[in-house]
């Protein structure tokens, strides 16, 4: 593939052609479908992201698996041509940071695959099909249901980590584009992903992506509204961590004490 697309997939999206500096731990994907691989990844991970039982180790795990969901369909949306995100050309790595860790990937060849020309005749919402079912159904699927196995939570609390990211993403993505072309294709192609792909295809009883996206007064600004997270992240699972503001398991009345918190924080570090 070009050069600047892998750049800018390692940017956007912490998807490399090998293991990015810092690297501490790599596992091939393909490992971590089987239960010992799987058993292995959370025995190395759980420590490094300080989290107090593996059901958060699978929760995070599940937010950072939205990065090569978001490649597959930002490839298919933008340039009609998908690297191989098989498990065989996959790898996965713990990357440690300033007293986090990120979970980052690399793919072993960058192997085009393009979608059909206009002029040849093809369908691009059949290739736009292929792909997103091979992805996962063959890629995605195999590992939150191997994390689930291992950690004990159930694979719709792992999916709905995906749905929130995509939502906040997709709309900055298409908030830099002006091609009217473009924009009809993003909002195409993500709601083919969330409304007509089939439930079996996660092997779920409905469409992990099918969620009412519900907003509420920013943190910072009330004249601004955010997302609600669809699941919880399991950040209070973690060392010192606590119920994130866009939680879902959070009630109004913590919320609203939460916002007054940080305004007069903010107010009194501008005196």
């Amino acid at each position: 593939m070009n050069e600047l697309l892998i750049k800018e997939f390692a940017v956007r999206f912490d998807l490399h052609p090998a293991a990015p500096e810092g690297t501490q731990h790599s596992f091939a994907a393909s490992e971590l479908v089987q239960e010992q691989g799987m058993e292995a990844f959370v025995k190395a991970y759980r420590p490094l992201m300080k989290a107090l039982d593996d059901k958060a180790v699978a929760a995070y795990f599940g937010g950072y698996l939205s990065s090569i969901a978001l490649a597959v369909q930002y490839s298919v949306t933008g340039f009609s041509c998908v690297p191989d995100f098989s498990l065989d050309n996959l790898a996965i790595h713990l990357v440690p940071a300033d007293g986090y860790c990120r979970i980052a990937y690399s793919l072993q060849e960058w192997k085009p695959e393009y979608g059909p020309a206009a002029e040849q005749g093809g369908s691009r919402e059949a290739w736009r099909s292929e792909v997103l079912i091979r992805f996962y159904k063959e890629t995605a699927g195999p590992l939150i249901r191997s994390i689930s196995q291992v950690s004990g939570l159930a694979p719709s609390e792992i999916w709905g980590q995906l749905p929130s990211k995509f939502n906040y993403y997709v709309e900055a993505f298409a908030a830099g584009v002006t091609d009217t072309a473009l924009l009809q294709r993003i909002a195409d192609d993500y709601g083919y992903l969330k409304d007509e792909l089939p439930a079996e295809v996660f092997q779920m009883p409905r469409n992990p992506f099918q969620v009412k996206v519900r907003r509420m007064e920013s943190l910072a600004d009330p004249e601004q509204t955010v997302q609600m997270r669809n699941r919880c992240c399991m950040y209070y699972r973690t060392e010192g961590g606590r119920l994130c503001y866009t939680c879902p398991r959070m009630k109004e009345s913590e919320r609203a004490e939460r916002r007054e918190e940080y305004r007069l924080e903010m107010a009194a570090a501008k005196e």
